[in-house]
């Protein structure tokens, strides 16, 4: 792991950092690697009943980082057939990275401030609860930029906030505040900012006071039927997401992004 990702193990509690606060936490390429390997490490340490994830500096995840090389680059030999594939081993990757997450043994805890937006709110929604302070914004602005929410954002928001509100907030690509997300189920709580990490170790404490086994295969037994199918509609919704990404629109939209304009789309 890179310094980018942080993890503190004090038993029966684990921490998990997202920790580039100058960027608001924004996610590059090292980062999804390292939140696999902290799900892994969680895994491996027995004595941890619960985890939390957070984010350094105020910040939970402000999404993809624009600036720091994250974006997808392809070499410029391959075919449009080799790039296509190109594309969806790379999506697959990045998408197992945040399913090794929600596959942990240990429920995960997220505390939630200020910015949770699209790979960071993809993110949030692999933990099996939220908690926000109150003024955070959330959004999905993939569309915004000329991309499709491929980390799991086509699935598991419908399969939080109901399919009608997901294409709501997908399509439109607008922000919601705490107060909306918590009205829609997309949060379990919302608790003023000075509160949230009191309110979040405690309830990581009333569930590791609890009995480990059964935490877990409750987990399991929730969940069960939910990850038999994951890969197969991950891997749907990467089929969708890769020619997206080889577009015009979506090389408009990121620079537009960057440069915090509003990209012109032509649908090519």
């Amino acid at each position: 792991m890179t310094d980018k990702v942080q993890l503190e193990i004090k038993a029966p509690v684990a921490v998990v950092t997202l920790n580039k606060p100058d960027r608001l936490n924004a996610l590059d390429f090292e980062m999804w690697e390292d939140i696999r390997q902290a799900a892994e490490a969680l895994d491996a340490s027995a004595d941890v009943r619960v985890a939390i994830l957070t984010g350094a500096g105020g910040a939970f995840c402000a999404g993809l980082d624009l600036k720091a090389g994250s974006t997808l680059s392809l070499p410029a030999d391959l075919s449009p057939a080799q790039a296509l594939a190109h594309i969806r081993e790379h999506v697959a990757h990045l998408q197992a990275c945040f399913s090794r997450l929600e596959a942990c043994r240990v429920p995960v805890i997220a505390a939630i401030q200020r910015c949770c937006i699209g790979g960071g709110l993809e993110l949030a929604l692999c933990c099996d609860i939220r908690l926000a302070a109150e003024g955070t914004v959330f959004s999905i602005p993939e569309a915004q930029v000329g991309i499709v929410p491929d980390m799991g954002g086509t699935q598991r928001l419908p399969r939080t906030v109901g399919v009608g509100k997901a294409k709501e907030l997908i399509y439109s690509a607008r922000r919601i505040d705490a107060a909306e997300a918590l009205r829609i189920g997309l949060v379990n709580a919302v608790v003023p900012a000075g509160d949230l990490w009191a309110t979040t170790t405690e309830l990581a404490d009333e569930i590791a006071a609890n009995a480990p086994l059964a935490v877990q295969a409750a987990k399991r037994a929730i969940n069960g039927t939910y990850w038999r199918e994951v890969d197969a509609w991950l891997r749907w919704e990467g089929e969708q997401a890769a020619p997206v990404l080889l577009s015009e629109d979506r090389i408009a939209g990121l620079q537009a992004g960057a440069q915090k304009k509003r990209a012109e789309f032509r649908g090519r």
